[in-house]
């Protein structure tokens, strides 16, 4: 039995146009079990589904759906799905209405591989995030640098003194450490190492 036939043994009144799409998904999509689902419906719920079928509500959906999503040939997919094809598929499955169709025309073979790539691409999407996470604390600790902005200290040692870091490099500085290491030039108010200025 196909599992599309429990989204439509509920109701025993009209149909919600959830389940109407989804029976002209199924009959555009999956045409094999058109017939088994349909047949299940009762009478007035058949007789409601022509004449969604036939409204320019169906239409616009139809039209909207197939823009929105890239063609493929459910009815003649390969036992082995390449890269591309794996991609359209999982916009389909993502969804609602084109999912349910979707399942029972996927073999368990083609099931797997559509779980492996997602996979493999939730995993390759987790290393972007880290670096993307990277990036931005890098980007962070370079905003952490002085460059003496309005409002701010106007000195590496007034910043130091205001915030007890050291802007260049980030790092905790008190102002006594800071003038063991540093004489400030009095022309450019830059830091200069002692080291070099002995």
């Amino acid at each position: 039995m196909n599992l599309a036939i429990y989204d439509f043994t509920p109701f025993a009144d009209e149909l919600p146009k959830f389940n109407l799409r989804l029976l002209l998904n199924i009959e555009d999509l999956n045409n094999s079990i058109f017939d088994e689902v349909y047949n299940i419906l009762r009478p007035h719920q058949q007789e409601q589904y022509v004449v969604f079928k036939a409204s320019e509500e169906a239409e616009n959906y139809r039209e909207y759906r197939n823009t929105k999503l890239p063609y493929i040939n459910f009815n003649n997919l390969p036992k082995v799905l390449d890269n591309v094809l794996l991609q359209k598929i999982i916009l389909y499955k993502k969804n609602r209405e084109l999912r349910r169709v979707m399942y029972d025309l996927l073999s368990k073979e083609q099931k797997a591989q559509i779980i492996q790539y997602e996979s493999l691409e939730h995993d390759l999407k987790t290393k972007e995030e880290i670096k993307e996470v990277e990036d931005s604390l890098e980007k962070k600790r370079n905003v952490l640098k002085f460059n003496g902005n309005m409002g701010e200290p106007g000195t590496v040692d007034e910043y130091i003194l205001r915030y007890g870091v050291d802007p260049r490099t980030g790092k905790p500085e008190t102002i006594e450490n800071f003038f063991k290491k540093y004489t400030i030039d009095p022309k450019t108010g830059d830091p200069i190492p002692k080291e070099k200025n002995e």
